[in-house]
């Protein structure tokens, strides 16, 4: 796209291109009201049709937006509302973004030919941070490339277009989208759909690599080891980049753990920008190459012994947290604790010292019922089942209320598919409902029937497949189904149910409040061997979309 097609906006007065591509071209914007600077992103007329055949519309963009507002990370540039562009560009409308002047990776390794270790690591570090992040709200990147990590004045690395194929109207192909070279290779498990984050995994690896040598790797097969190719690259970086670029899924680090491996290979150092960034911003850096000390001096080996401790599993136990150089916000660093021998060496010690059984004394049964409390807790923050703590049932543990009990017969009674025939028929018709504000309280109510009553496969009548709805109850019924119990006299109870408006045929957000009842964790013979407390109310955001003409359940946001 050429300077004399720059497209004219109302409220904005737009400058110069700061790049294109395929879909796309990105323009410098000042806001006139109050001077600030955006880029202005505009689609192209081949983008601009979404995977139905529908036309990309401001509105439809801005739903998008409302939905990925919920997203809060330092290192990830925000979309902020969809314009109409009035004339002269190659578009009807356009993303206003947040502007980050110093170019993007892309650039910077092209003017350079490639990064140092400790600019690797300030690159990398914080945008497996962003996908980490990313990733425990349920959502994928889907193009982790260079031309999509964008830098700041002050050298901060900035992951950028998320959310850009749910705006196109394309999230199920997400997987199947990206740049060459940063594609994973293996198969799209057409099951989960968009739901893959480990292919955001192989594509930050990637960049790791393409920032070391200055290309993207290649195969496994044809890919020479890193240290081959880079010498002074630390050992501890080569595994975790190629940890990250197996070909097998199943043994990738996630992001964030990724993000902590390459932070504590090597000493971070700043970005030198210059190279590559426009004249213009030049006076704007603030960060310049710095001659970093030899390898093995002093001050090395002191920031590497740094690193470790506050990174390591003991961390937070001191009183200071466990922290990278850039934090996410409420997003806990998973690093590896003790080994499980060490650990319970420890308890049993512990133990012993407090008069109690140790591991070895305790019976199956009880060990059991705190490794199915623990697991239950980790999942209590997912879908509808929030707030609700759980507490491992022993001798004079209080049971869940009697109300709550009522709500669902437990495995001890006559067949359960008898007694709850009426209620599961009551549900489907409402969530059968075309109405999206009645359809989620039989969604609820279905949901709370498959955990309460063992009937799991009716999960498949709640979530839309491959959803980040779907992937949590899918955790937390496959644990259900393995161990044979049911949470007896769990529901939801929803109020405060409103449709958002702008919904469309296909796709709606309900908002709520959400409030799950105390429970009793049952085993296959009606023992109970956990309870659950009741959940505090929460305000959620429930999106809804069109599956064979019925509202399925997509994703759960945090309420406004």
């Amino acid at each position: 796209m050429e300077e004399s097609q720059r497209p004219r906006v109302p409220g904005y007065s737009v400058g110069r291109l700061l790049g294109q591509g395929g879909s796309s071209a990105v323009w410098l914007a000042r806001e006139e009201r109050s001077g600030r600077e955006f880029a202005l992103k505009c689609f192209r007329r081949a983008a601009r049709r979404a995977a139905r055949g529908e036309a990309l519309t401001e509105e439809g963009i801005r739903r998008e937006i409302r939905i990925l507002s919920v997203l809060d990370h330092p290192h990830l540039i925000k979309a902020h509302s969809a314009v109409t562009v009035e004339d002269g560009a190659d578009g009807t409308t356009a993303l206003i973004m947040d502007y980050a002047p110093a170019g993007s990776l892309a650039d910077l390794v092209a003017a350079r030919g490639r990064l140092s270790v400790g600019e690797t690591v300030t690159v990398l570090t914080p945008i497996a941070q962003a996908l980490g992040y990313l990733h425990s709200k349920g959502f994928t990147h889907a193009d982790v490339s260079p031309g999509n990590v964008l830098f700041t004045s002050q050298g901060k690395p900035m992951l950028s277009d998320v959310g850009i194929a749910r705006m196109l109207g394309d999230p199920a192909s997400a997987p199947g989208r990206g740049t060459p070279g940063f594609i994973d290779p293996a198969p799209v498990d057409a099951v989960r759909a968009g739901l893959q984050p480990e292919r955001d995994v192989y594509s930050a690896a990637a960049l790791g690599w393409f920032c070391l040598t200055g290309t993207p790797p290649q195969r496994t097969a044809d890919r020479p080891p890193l240290t081959l190719l880079v010498p002074e690259v630390p050992k501890e970086l080569a595994a975790a980049l190629e940890a990250g670029l197996t070909e097998d899924r199943r043994l990738r680090p996630t992001a964030a753990a990724l993000g902590t491996a390459v932070y504590r290979s090597a000493s971070p150092l700043p970005l030198d920008l210059a190279p590559a960034v426009h004249p213009t911003v030049l006076p704007e850096l603030v960060t310049r190459l710095h001659a970093p000390e030899p390898p093995g001096g002093l001050r090395e080996r002191f920031d590497g012994l740094r690193r470790r401790v506050t990174t390591s599993a003991w961390a937070g136990r001191g009183g200071a947290p466990r922290k990278l150089p850039f934090p996410a916000p409420n997003v806990a660093l998973p690093a590896p604790g003790p080994a499980p021998e060490d650990q319970r060496k420890g308890r049993a010690a512990r133990d012993q010292r407090k008069g109690r059984h140790s591991d070895a004394e305790r019976s199956p049964q009880m060990r059991r019922v705190g490794v199915t409390a623990a697991a239950l807790a980790a999942l209590a923050g997912g879908w509808w089942l929030t707030g609700a703590g759980v507490t491992a049932a022993g001798p004079g543990s209080p049971p869940a209320s009697e109300s709550a009990g009522t709500a669902a017969a437990g495995p001890e009674t006559s067949p359960v598919a008898a007694l709850l025939a009426d209620p599961i028929d009551a549900a489907r018709r409402e969530a059968a409902s075309p109405d999206p504000a009645v359809a989620v309280r039989g969604l609820s109510a279905l949901r709370s029937l498959a955990f309460s009553t063992g009937r799991l496969e009716l999960l498949d009548e709640v979530n839309q497949p491959g959803s980040g709805a779907a992937a949590a109850d899918l955790q937390i019924g496959g644990r259900l189904r393995a161990s044979g119990h049911t949470l007896a006299g769990f529901s939801s109870t929803l109020s405060q149910v409103q449709a958002e408006e702008a919904g469309t045929a296909a796709r709606a957000v309900v908002a709520v409040t959400s409030a799950a009842s105390a429970y009793e964790e049952k085993d296959a013979r009606g023992a109970v061997v956990a309870t659950g407390a009741a959940g505090a109310e929460q305000r959620l955001r429930v999106v809804l979309v069109a599956v064979d003409g019925k509202w399925r359940v997509s994703e759960i946001l945090p309420g406004p």
